[in-house]
């Protein structure tokens, strides 16, 4: 487990969200598979829901924005910023489109969404009151980001410029790449493969679970379906999921220190 008291190094994941046709109906989903408690934002933040685990808060829950348009439900991953205007000015020059301008939510801080070269939205946060999650590798809690793009490599160059990060390539059968700032691992990108259909790039987040076998009965038990078996991985047990609404995320069952 890592708690979190100041905003994280700019670069680096710090806030993940949905975004909900049924906001009321996603929160009640997610409640019951992480054991979220909510904090309701008020109309001038379009009653943004933020999750916590007690008083730490972990992920957010909103309904579209007025004005935005159709779009099915999905997870965004945010970076942390120092300057987010001067972040998204950098994105463009790499080739990312601007799906949201930068803008100040209140106290709270700052935000922006762009969609990289590959097609894949992220987002960007300056930290204010709200310095992101408070705590990770908890259950319940985000434990990992992961991108899964139609252009790994294009992916892996975009976001080691942007986010000022190297990167490794993972051994193995696939083409997957480490990000990582000095010694630490920021998040990983996959290839998709011809094999899994028509898949968008796309950024989703691992949330960390006690039991991954009572996670999938869990999920099933209140709508959502499985995408995956329960699998053993170097980093503990992993299952692709995706709720009610089709939203897909990820949970790991971290293994034992």
């Amino acid at each position: 487990m890592t708690t979190y008291t100041q905003p994280k190094r700019a670069g680096t994941p710090t806030w993940t969200d949905l975004s909900a046709h049924d906001s009321d109906a996603a929160r009640k989903f997610y409640q019951a598979v992480f054991g979220w408690q909510y904090d309701i934002g008020g109309p001038e933040y379009g009653g943004y829901a933020t999750a916590r685990l007690g008083q730490r808060t972990t992920a957010g829950i909103a309904s579209p924005m007025p004005g935005a348009p159709p779009a099915p439900p999905a997870w965004s991953v945010y970076f942390a910023s120092e300057n987010h205007e001067a972040d998204v000015a950098r994105a463009m020059t790499l080739g990312a489109k601007v799906l949201m301008p930068a803008m100040t939510v209140g106290a709270m801080g700052g935000m922006a969404m762009c969609q990289d070269p590959t097609g894949a939205a992220f987002g960007f946060w300056k930290a204010g009151q709200h310095i992101g999650w408070q705590v990770s590798d908890e259950p319940g809690a985000v434990a990992w980001c992961e991108m899964y793009s139609t252009d790994a490599k294009r992916a892996r160059d975009f976001y080691t410029a942007l986010l000022g990060a190297a990167s490794e390539a993972v051994p193995g059968g696939m083409e997957y790449y480490m990000l990582k700032h000095g010694d630490k691992n920021l998040g990983g990108i996959m290839q998709i493969a011809s094999s899994w259909g028509n898949m968008p790039s796309q950024w989703m987040p691992y949330f960390a679970v006690a039991n991954a076998e009572e996670t999938l009965a869990t999920v099933k038990r209140n709508g959502g379906k499985a995408l995956s078996k329960v699998d053993d991985s170097p980093f503990g047990r992993i299952a692709a999921f995706q709720d009610p609404e089709g939203a897909n995320f990820k949970i790991l069952q971290v293994r034992p220190a």
